[in-house]
C-alpha cells in the first residue's frame, strides 16, 4: 500500500557575496583620522610592523650580528651598546642551516653578559631549525599551500601566548626558500606573507647573502617593500686573523636619517670567560674607487655633505679619502677617465690650487708631487 508523504521544504543557505570596493579617504578625513602611532622596537632602526634585511658575504658574521640583535629585542638590553630597545618583544628565529649546538653556543656567549638578570625560562626566544624536522629538512617558507599556513598558525600561537606581536627572523633566504632569485614575480608569495604578518603588527627580518661583487643578489623587488637594509662588509685593511670584523652600512633607511644612519665598524671580542662583547668604532674606510667616482661624477656641484648623506660616513673621512686620491694620482686618473681631455673644466681641486699659485704651471698637467690640498 502506497502512502502519500508530504514533501518537506528544507531550508536553503543564503550565500552573501560581499561587494568589492577600492576604498579611499579624503585629505580632510586623513587629517582627523585616529591612527595609532607605530612603536619603535630598536629606536630608531626598527619599527613595529616593519621589515628589514641583513646582508653580506658568506662567513662575514651575519648570524653573530643577527643573534645579538635578537637577544636585545627579546630582553630589552641595548643593541651593541649603541641603540636603545624601546619596546622589547618575543622573538621567533627560523634558522635554515646552523647546527643547533652552534646556535646554543653563540646564544650562551651573547647572553652571558646579562643572563644574571633573567631566568632562561622567561626569555621569549623561540627557534626553528632543520634538526627539529623530519629528515633534518625544514620546509621551504615560500610554499603557499603547506608551509606558510602552518607557519602563520605557529606565529599566532606564540602571539596569543605573549599577547604581543612577534619579531620574526628568517636566516637565511638561500636555505629557507627555493624561489627563482632573478624572477620578481617569484617573490610574490613571500611579499604577500610579509604584508599579512606586518598588518598584524609583527616585524620581519631576513638574512641574505650578497653576490660575488658584494651587491644585492637576485630580483630588485625583494628590497622594494623593505624599510631597512643593513649591509655588512669587510674593511679594506681586513686580515683574517682579526676574526669577525665588519663595517655596518645602511643601504636603505626609511624611518631614520642623519647621525642614526651613519656607518660604523664592528669587531666581536671574546674574553677569557667565553663572553662576547662588541667593539664599536667609526667607519674608517670606504671603497675609495666608489667614493672617488661619486665625487668626480658630481662635479662641479658635489659637496661633502651630499656624499655624507649618500655613503653614511663623516665629512672628515670623505675629505681624507679624496685628499689621499689626489696625492696618489687616482683623482686625476679618474677625472681623465670620465671627462677626457676636458677634465680641468670640471675640476675644482687642482684648479683651486692653480688659482692660489701653489703648485701648478699653466702649461703643465698636475703631477703627484706638485699637488697639496688643504682640508
Amino acid at each position: 500500500m502506497q502512502t502519500n508523504k508530504k514533501a518537506i521544504d528544507l531550508p536553503t543557505e543564503e550565500v552573501i557575496i560581499e561587494k568589492k570596493e577600492f576604498k579611499s579617504i579624503s585629505l580632510k578625513e586623513l587629517t582627523i583620522m585616529d591612527i595609532p602611532p607605530r612603536k619603535a622596537i630598536i629606536d630608531p632602526l626598527i619599527m613595529e610592523g616593519s621589515s628589514m634585511e641583513i646582508n653580506g658575504a658568506s662567513g662575514i658574521g651575519k648570524t653573530w650580528f643577527t643573534l645579538e640583535m635578537l637577544c636585545s629585542i627579546c630582553t630589552g638590553e641595548k643593541f651593541l651598546g649603541k641603540y636603545e630597545v624601546a619596546n622589547p618583544r618575543p622573538v621567533y628565529y627560523i634558522d635554515g642551516e646552523m647546527p643547533l649546538e652552534s646556535i646554543r653556543d653563540r646564544m650562551n656567549m651573547i647572553m652571558a653578559r646579562y643572563i644574571y638578570k633573567y631566568k632562561v625560562s622567561e626569555i621569549p626566544f623561540h627557534i626553528s631549525n632543520p634538526l627539529l624536522f623530519k629528515n633534518n629538512f625544514i620546509p621551504k617558507i615560500n610554499d603557499t599551500k603547506i608551509t606558510q599556513p602552518i607557519f602563520k598558525d605557529e606565529v599566532k600561537r606564540f602571539s596569543d601566548i605573549y599577547q604581543k606581536p612577534l619579531f620574526i627572523c628568517f636566516d637565511n633566504l638561500s636555505c629557507l626558500t627555493d624561489y627563482k632569485e632573478n624572477d620578481n614575480d617569484d617573490w610574490t608569495s613571500m611579499l604577500d606573507m610579509y604584508t599579512e604578518l606586518k598588518h598584524e603588527g609583527h616585524s620581519i627580518c631576513h638574512v641574505h647573502h650578497v653576490g660575488k661583487g658584494g651587491h644585492q643578489r637576485g630580483a630588485s623587488r625583494k628590497h622594494d617593500a623593505l624599510d631597512t637594509v643593513i649591509h655588512l662588509k669587510r674593511p679594506e685593511e681586513y686580515d683574517a686573523s682579526e676574526g669577525a670584523v665588519f663595517n655596518v652600512k645602511f643601504d636603505k633607511h626609511r624611518h631614520f636619517a642623519g647621525e642614526y644612519a651613519r656607518s660604523f665598524k664592528c669587531a666581536i671580542k671574546v674574553d677569557d670567560n667565553n663572553k662576547v662583547s662588541w667593539d664599536i668604532s667609526d667607519f674608517k674606510d670606504v671603497a675609495s674607487e666608489e667614493l672617488l667616482t661619486a665625487y668626480c661624477m658630481g662635479l662641479p656641484d658635489i659637496t661633502y655633505t651630499k656624499l655624507e648623506e649618500e655613503f653614511g660616513i663623516s665629512k672628515s673621512s670623505i675629505g681624507r679619502t679624496i685628499k689621499h686620491c689626489v696625492k696618489n694620482g687616482l683623482y686625476v686618473t679618474k677625472m681623465k677617465e670620465i671627462y677626457g681631455d676636458e677634465w680641468l673644466k670640471y675640476d675644482k681641486l687642482i684648479n683651486k690650487q692653480t688659482k692660489k699659485g701653489v703648485s701648478l704651471s699653466n702649461t703643465k698637467e698636475p703631477t703627484e708631487t706638485t699637488t697639496e690640498i688643504p682640508f
